[in-house]
């Protein structure tokens, strides 16, 4: 035994040289193990020491190291694990996300608020400053605080390009922002009814309750059929009410005269929780846009 704790004795002291450079080229010293006070819990915690020969002193062997104890030693480490598994976990999230929720039209894949052009247009104006609000005050505002957006108006006034310059900086500052079509995201939905797909209509909905920031394009123009009428009407109900309290930005060619017979009542009346209207009536931005 004695044989034991000798051997393991040598091993402390040689394993000293490796991290203390006063002790690489020498051997004329000894090594212990000191009990000092843990910096977190004020527990007992060990700390190497070591003591060259001749000297009275003892030197720690980590002098930049905190001093703390085993158990709140492993509980620092369970909490670096624990977020470094957090991080590669967004990071897949964001991945699949941007492949499944972010879709931009290929025209306005550069569109951002300084190469939204205004002209005279006083709602253009309007809805560029009110936009740019929003994303400034956006990290300032718990989620709950966060409003929504509905932004109202004929084809081509520029709802999209707002839209995307928001979703834009948003992503990249580090939100989790997702944008498509109202009329795609229910044919996400419609293709799980399918016999073997790999989606299902609860995981889009469980997605769809994850994103910090969700931009719904073009809605009431997803339905054609009476029977698709019915059906979206209600699947706009849900996704509408899934997204209470969580912020969500809309886009629509209707106006409020109209817009409630596109949706249904029950998706409009659900629209004006905690949702700032912002209404463009202007010549069409498209062919504006497009002549610079």
């Amino acid at each position: 035994m004695n044989e034991v704790t000798t051997a393991l004795s040598d091993l402390f002291k040689r394993s000293m040289k490796h991290y203390v450079e006063e002790l690489q080229n020498r051997n004329d010293y000894e090594a212990r193990m000191a009990e000092e006070v843990c910096i977190v819990c004020r527990g007992k915690a060990n700390s190497p020491e070591y003591r060259i020969h001749g000297e009275k002193e003892w030197k720690r062997a980590c002098k930049e190291l905190e001093i703390k104890c085993k158990a709140c030693t492993e509980q620092k480490e369970l909490a670096r694990v624990l977020e470094r598994n957090k991080i590669k976990s967004n990071e897949h999230l964001n991945r699949r996300f941007e492949k499944e929720y972010w879709f931009i039209p290929e025209d306005l894949k550069n569109a951002g608020f300084k190469n939204f052009t205004v002209g005279n247009e006083g709602t253009l104006h309007e809805a560029k400053r009110t936009t740019m609000d929003y994303v400034k005050t956006f990290h300032s505002l718990a989620q709950e605080k966060r409003s929504n957006l509905l932004i109202m108006g004929n084809p081509g006034t520029g709802k999209t390009h707002l839209t995307t310059a928001v979703a834009r900086t948003l992503k990249e500052k580090g939100i989790l922002v997702g944008h498509l079509t109202t009329g795609t995201l229910l044919s996400k939905i419609k293709s799980t009814y399918q016999k073997g797909s790999k989606q299902t209509e609860e995981g889009i909905f469980n997605d769809l309750r994850k994103f910090e920031l969700l931009v719904l394009d073009d809605l009431g123009s997803e339905a054609r059929s009476k029977d698709e009428f019915d059906w979206s009407k209600n699947k706009l109900f849900e996704i509408v009410n899934l997204r209470v309290g969580k912020p969500t930005i809309y886009t629509s060619n209707f106006n409020e005269q109209h817009l409630p017979s596109a949706v249904g009542e029950r998706v409009y009346s659900r629209l004006h929780h905690r949702t700032n209207f912002i209404k463009l009536v202007t010549e069409d931005f498209r062919k504006k846009y497009q002549g610079k």
